[in-house]
């Protein structure tokens, strides 16, 4: 199996996302796949958190899978699955994602549809089946509506309608076990944590940077 790991950022890197790169570029290694971190507008046109759809492109096709990251998410101190071999979903669906499948229905209901996968923006793993099942729907007139309003997701969410991928737990990751927010209940039993600004599931909000920084005084990363 020859994998990669994606991370995309556009503009100059803070603190927190030279942080990430160097974990995420350290956890490629132990998984024995490459690295590469994507930088600038790489798909014209679309909002920074969609620069992300270029991990559908044919330049990755010798890879089997392909791992998209958020530049914002660190590994657990300890550690020890490999997301390449130890999952088989595409991407997180629990929790928030079961709530944001039938918002996007109602603001977008000519592009979007409960019936089909809706994955959450932060990670995707995608074999190279998928990602040839779903880049010859990509369409940037459907896709530019949603820059500043799902993103990356919804655009995902309407390639999933095109290509008949249903919403069923085969096409999900475990859980929140690879996407787990720095917020969210039992962060300790996670493999993958993605640092946001909540302190707290219900607020209040500080800097990202603050809530990692936390999470290394407290031995998690």
């Amino acid at each position: 199996m020859k994998g990669i790991i994606l991370q995309h950022y556009n503009g100059e890197m803070g603190e927190l996302e030279i942080l990430s790169s160097e974990n995420i570029e350290k956890y490629a290694k132990k998984c024995g796949v490459d690295y590469k971190l994507v930088t600038g507008i790489v798909k014209p046109g679309l909002s920074n958190q969609s620069q992300k759809m270029c991990m559908l492109d044919e330049q990755w096709d010798d890879y089997d899978i392909v791992v998209m990251m958020d530049i914002d998410m660190f590994t657990r101190r300890g550690q020890t699955k490999n997301i390449f071999t130890d999952d088989t979903g595409v991407g997180r669906h629990y929790g928030i994602q079961t709530h944001l499948i039938k918002q996007i229905n109602r603001s977008h209901p000519l592009l979007a549809n409960p019936k089909y996968a809706y994955w959450g923006g932060s990670i995707y793993r995608l074999t190279k089946e998928m990602r040839r099942t779903l880049r010859p729907h990509f369409n940037m007139s459907e896709a530019i509506q949603f820059n500043g309003n799902y993103n990356d997701e919804g655009i995902m969410h309407r390639l999933a309608c095109l290509a008949n991928i249903k919403n069923d737990k085969a096409y999900y990751l475990d859980k929140q076990k690879w996407n787990h927010a720095s917020f969210e209940d039992e962060v300790e039993k996670a493999e993958i944590i993605h640092i946001r600004p909540k302190v707290t599931r219900t607020g209040p909000k500080r800097p990202k940077i603050d809530n990692y920084r936390s999470l290394v005084e407290r031995g998690i990363i």
